[in-house]
């Protein structure tokens, strides 16, 4: 009987340390599911008083493009040459994501943050570039900052410089990818920090812009 005991426990601390990882199914061409890792790893040992649970893990819907790259060879000595040439899925561009983002983002602090701005005189502000949280993010974050620093250059207090070292505030943006309910588009969110100069939190407003239904673009 306690040999069948420990039998079981091994074969437990093995399935739970070498559980496969969950595949995409039903991945549209030109889109692929990845798994993003949110919880603690299955590392430590299952024991009975302790059981190793699976933590489910979400699934973030990203957008990707198929590009065949690489000419076909056309030598007329060859039989068997392959009309193809190899495959890669990029990110495309998307600065678009950004603008919006950046114009909602900003419109959402002029109206929620209207009694600072009224009362804080003139301002020397600093907007700095965006924090990307996820290496395969679309291309295009730098348009976002030009926007904000377009819109805060609008308001009538405000005076942009360009060095911290100048600025009695700063404006700090961060941008990641999103798992929205339904994960049948992909979406970005995008965080504006409002910041004292030495550092003190102000003001955060975030925006979801999620990539409309069978088509590119983004609202």
């Amino acid at each position: 009987m306690k040999k069948y005991a420990m039998l079981g426990v091994v074969a437990l601390l093995s399935g739970c340390q070498n559980a496969p990882a969950p595949q995409p199914e039903n991945v549209p061409n030109d889109q692929v599911q990845e798994v993003v890792a949110t919880g603690v790893p299955c590392s430590y040992s299952c024991m009975p008083n302790n059981p190793c649970v699976q933590v489910p893990e979400p699934m973030v819907l990203k957008p990707r493009v198929v590009e065949v790259v690489g000419q076909p060879s056309r030598r007329p000595c060859c039989d068997n040459i392959s009309p193809f040439g190899s495959v890669q899925t990029y990110v495309p561009d998307a600065p678009e994501i950004y603008v919006i983002s950046a114009n909602r983002t900003v419109n959402s602090m002029l109206k929620e943050a209207a009694a600072f701005y009224q009362q804080a005189g003139t301002m020397k502000v600093y907007v700095d570039g965006a924090d990307l949280k996820a290496g395969d993010l679309p291309g295009g974050a730098e348009q976002g900052t030009k926007t904000l620093k377009k819109r805060f250059a609008g308001i009538s207090n405000v005076i942009i410089v360009e060095s911290k070292n100048e600025a009695e505030y700063v404006v700090d943006s961060a941008v990641d990818w999103y798992d929205t309910a339904t994960k049948t588009v992909p979406a970005i969110k995008y965080d504006m920090f409002l910041k004292s100069r030495e550092g003190r939190l102000i003001g955060e407003w975030s925006e979801i812009i999620h990539q409309a239904e069978g088509d590119r673009s983004w609202w």
